[in-house]
């Protein structure tokens, strides 16, 4: 069993049929898993293999005190490194700023890097686009009118991180190079290159692995998205587990509710057949709950959290 993949190439909205059918597909896998894998032409060949083949692998090479110097006060937004797996990640906010993007090369290359600049640049701006795509296809599909899903679009933020999977000494874990978890943002769209890693967890509890093909791109449902749909979509489980043991490098574009704002359940998606959910939610008072107070220990931190009807503290 693998998570469906749905072929955009060609699709654009008003064309007859095409966007219909590729929108009922991405909305039924997102509802089903909380991904989807698309297969589209929203990177070209040459720009992945200039990214994958030595913009990141150059990146990774500089020295830990230069990486070190990627810093921001957002959770998750700075560079991390876990020498248990030999993983270590960079991130940029808004990487479709052009000075934002000049700024983030310069904390590695404070004589200027263009070419990184450039490359970064062009893959943040294509994957923002396909993002959006993918968020309007669901919301659509789910009956959400076009002014709200509009209005929602423009609120996001908006992040691009880059991440190198080393290779690990210690097999007997079974190469799990980031332990299971969900995103807590609105959604991520992560792009792999020839090496598998991602895999999402089925319903039935097995775990379905996605294919690092050219042209293919895995969208999840972070834990917002959860609760923008009114529990329609579920936030996707995942893991990182990287069989053939291979350094192995990604990107993750990641979507996020603006700094204040409150998250709420879109009023298209509340009905007398679909009750509210959730109550109202603030990342940075959720990710407080998550990460320092209890809700690190729970199953099913939002639904403690934010839950309308929470049900018990362990669950």
């Amino acid at each position: 069993m693998d998570i469906p993949k749905v072929d955009l190439r060609g699709v654009e909205p008003g064309v007859p049929g095409r966007w219909e059918e590729a929108r009922a597909a991405v909305t039924a896998s997102m509802v089903a898993h909380g991904c989807v894998v698309v297969a589209c032409d929203a990177l070209e060949p040459a720009l992945r293999e200039v990214m994958f083949g030595r913009a990141l692998p150059e990146l990774f090479e500089l020295p830990p005190e230069t990486k070190q110097r990627n810093v921001s006060a957002r959770w998750f937004r700075s560079y991390m490194a876990r020498a248990e797996t030999d993983y270590e990640s960079v991130c940029v906010n808004e990487p479709t700023d052009n000075g934002n993007i000049h700024e983030f090369t310069n904390l590695f290359w404070p004589q200027g890097n263009p070419e990184f600049s450039g490359i970064m640049l062009r893959f943040a701006n294509n994957l923002l686009q396909l993002d959006q795509t993918l968020q309007r296809m669901t919301l659509e599909g789910l009956g959400v009118r076009e002014d709200t899903i509009r209005s929602h679009l423009r609120s996001l933020t908006h992040s691009l991180r880059a991440s190198r999977f080393g290779v690990q000494q210690d097999t007997g874990s079974r190469r799990l190079s980031m332990a299971v978890h969900r995103d807590f943002n609105m959604s991520t769209l992560v792009v792999q290159h020839e090496v598998e890693g991602l895999e999402v967890l089925a319903k039935d509890g097995s775990w379905l692995p996605t294919r690092a093909e050219p042209d293919t791109f895995t969208f999840q449902a972070g834990e917002l998205f959860t609760i923008l749909t009114n529990g329609r979509v579920p936030a996707s489980v995942h893991r990182v587990r990287t069989l053939s043991n291979r350094e192995r490098f990604s990107l993750v574009f990641g979507s996020w509710s603006a700094d204040g704002d409150e998250v709420s359940a879109m009023d298209d998606l509340v009905d007398g057949e679909h009750p509210l959910m959730y109550n109202p939610c603030r990342l940075d008072e959720y990710v407080d709950f998550l990460f320092i107070k209890e809700g690190r220990k729970l199953v099913h931190p939002l639904k403690a959290f934010c839950g309308v009807h929470k049900g018990t503290s362990m669950e």
